[in-house]
């Protein structure tokens, strides 16, 4: 898509400029938006890819910043995609090139209440810090499912399903390291004497830290309930090893005791009295039952 608003923001003497926008086009319109904003054809195609780019490009005539923008797959799906947004500043021009529509974009950019570009891409980076935090707590609310699942079942897809989560949280973060980056790179070029400016700057600041916050707290969360996990099916190895021991101890003694008395050694009138299996039985019975409470004293016949 190729649309071209009039008036979308001000420029620095209050004049009215467009916005270009610029989302998953074709062939054609890369060329159209090439030639309109005056920069090589390649260089869109290079941030329209969805390998990394470089967050900050300053060249004559040409300032563009990267950001990757969190979006969900759907209503009824889990997890999200980074959409990489690239705004371009270019004489007359304000442009946002993506690769999937970003309906906020219609929100911040107002063409009926314009405002200066540099408040416009702090507003921006602003709401992209914001769609993080949102996107942060999503994964908390999911992290809270897989610990609920965890408590009740012993599947090892619970376990990837938690590594899938820990795995998103990783792309979240490294969204919010460009993003802290680009924000840095815009200080030194903004004007130094709009206090407007920098009331906006320090605005986004917050919505970052807030958001880095918000995962590395989930991330801690998820690290420590999956090392906790790792402990419970440790533990009840350990009581798996102890009861197939105490069992394999008592099948044992029915065993030896028979086995000793059947030895090829004398033992007088003892193999032809006749009460002697009675004996032999009764003992092993005793003895198999007072090593049996001996073991279940202890806790060793327990699973739990």
């Amino acid at each position: 898509m190729f649309k071209m608003i009039p008036h979308g923001f001000l420029t620095g003497n209050d004049h009215g400029r467009d916005w270009l926008n610029v989302v998953d086009p074709t062939p054609p319109e890369i060329r159209q938006a090439a030639q309109t904003l005056q920069i090589p054809e390649r260089f869109l195609k290079r941030r329209l890819h969805e390998a990394p780019a470089r967050p900050v490009v300053e060249e004559a005539g040409l300032l563009a910043f990267q950001l990757t923008v969190p979006r969900h797959l759907s209503d009824h799906q889990a997890g999200f995609e980074l959409v990489p947004l690239s705004i371009l500043l270019v004489p007359r021009y304000f442009a946002t090139v993506s690769t999937k529509p970003l309906d906020f974009l219609n929100t911040v950019i107002q063409p009926d209440a314009p405002c200066k570009r540099w408040e416009l891409i702090l507003r921006i980076v602003q709401e992209v810090g914001v769609r993080y935090i949102h996107m942060a707590r999503d994964v908390s609310r999911e992290i809270a499912s897989v610990e609920q699942e965890l408590r009740v079942a012993q599947r090892h897809n619970v376990v990837y399903h938690g590594l899938d989560i820990n795995d998103r949280l990783l792309e979240l973060d490294l969204g919010l390291l460009q993003l802290e980056y680009v924000l840095d790179e815009m200080k030194p070029r903004m004007p130094k004497d709009s206090p407007e400016f920098m009331a906006e700057y320090d605005d986004a600041r917050i919505e970052i830290r807030q958001a880095r916050e918000q995962v590395d707290l989930e991330q801690d969360t998820l690290n420590e309930m999956l090392d906790a996990y790792t402990y419970v099916v440790h533990n009840n190895v350990n009581h798996i090893f102890k009861f197939m021991a105490a069992l394999i101890i008592l099948a044992t003694i029915p065993l030896i005791i028979p086995a000793s008395a059947a030895m090829n050694v004398p033992l007088g009138n003892f193999p032809k009295w006749r009460d002697g299996f009675t004996v032999v039985t009764s003992f092993l019975i005793i003895v198999e039952l007072i090593t049996g409470f001996t073991f279940y004293r202890n806790g060793w016949l327990k699973l739990s």
